[in-house]
């Protein structure tokens, strides 16, 4: 049986046809307090931009809302499109969100678009829209996170970055590359590897021995600590799981053709005629996307983490409906945490 580890639930704030993006938000908040209920560790949001199914695109205020909400378990942002943002300004939002829930925040930090490539130029429209430069900002925001005078810029020294706290929020990499593992190992920060983005099918023992070996102990770290995300949807049955996971599957199906819309109810997913000869596709989404029965699931997750050595699991899921994502939560929970 493979080892108990820690979990993260993850959330993007699916947002399901006929229903309103506030009601998207809220669906998150409750799944926060249902998760820490059932004993995950961490909970994280994303920052999506420019996409009717992801509604999430300010983490750091539902950060707010869930220091507030929740009271145990570490929150997080998965992450802070850092590309896009002056350094200075996103360590004074986690810091604001430290001096709320001292001891509980995560930072998260991604260095892709978050969004199709028309976003670019509204998120940043005196920057460039390219990677380049993304570990020099790292290592600013970093500076500003811990009070590091020697890594900000030579124009800083009269600048405080406020509030002043006694600790700071827990800054992670997040990665779908053996590049970016690598970057996260040599900036001496925890590196959460996402399993199934596409882009990281089949390289995740290059990611995680390219971390290893690049790992410098630093500020925050003394060893390397790891983290593996899945798109993990659990239901009673194998069969009842995938009905669910219809909603995705057509989701990814419009996408493929250019067409950014919210998820459709699983009845209606499941007959629809876009999903008619599309079976390799799907199966294609089932290879890196772990739906069936939780004890199914559970065995696929720890073959991957007991092999990579991963410290951490995160679990995330879409389903059109709240309670379909928190039971799945709860059945992964109970096999998994």
């Amino acid at each position: 049986m493979t080892k108990r580890r820690p979990l993260i639930a993850f959330d993007q704030s699916a947002c399901g046809a006929g229903r309103s993006h506030a009601d998207a938000l809220r669906d998150t908040l409750t799944l926060a307090q249902q998760c820490e209920q059932q004993g995950y560790h961490r909970f994280w949001v994303s920052e999506h931009h420019n996409n009717g199914a992801i509604v999430g695109s300010a983490p750091e205020v539902m950060l707010g809302a869930l220091s507030v909400l929740t009271g145990r378990m570490r929150i997080g942002a998965a992450g802070i499109l850092l590309p896009f943002y002056a350094p200075f300004k996103v360590a004074e939002q986690f810091r604001v969100l430290e001096a709320l829930a001292p001891g509980r925040i995560d930072l998260g930090l991604g260095r892709s678009p978050g969004g199709d490539p028309q976003i670019f130029s509204v998120l940043n429209p005196l920057g460039s829209s390219a990677r380049e430069g993304f570990e020099a900002k790292v290592r600013e925001l970093l500076g500003w996170l811990r009070d590091d005078r020697s890594v900000m810029p030579e124009d800083a020294h009269r600048i405080d970055a406020l509030p002043r706290n006694p600790g700071c929020a827990l800054p992670w990499m997040l990665v779908t590359s053996v590049e970016g593992a690598r970057t996260a190992g040599g900036l001496g920060l925890p590196m959460c590897f996402n399993y199934s983005a596409e882009q990281s099918r089949g390289i995740e023992e290059q990611a995680f021995a390219a971390y290893r070996a690049a790992f410098m102990a630093g500020a925050h770290l003394d060893a390397p600590y790891t983290a593996l995300m899945f798109f993990a949807l659990a239901a009673d049955t194998a069969e009842q799981a995938r009905y669910l996971f219809s909603s995705r599957a057509l989701w990814r199906i419009r996408l493929d053709e250019g067409v950014r819309a919210p998820i459709e109810p699983p009845a209606l997913a499941h007959a629809h005629s876009l999903m008619r000869g599309r079976e390799t596709r799907i199966a294609q989404q089932l290879e890196i996307n772990l739906v069936g029965d939780a004890g199914e699931i559970a065995r696929r997750i720890g073959e991957v983490a007991d092999r990579v050595g991963a410290d951490e699991i995160g679990l995330t899921n879409w389903a059109y409906h709240l309670e379909d994502r928190v039971h799945s939560h709860r059945l992964l929970a109970q096999r998994l945490g």
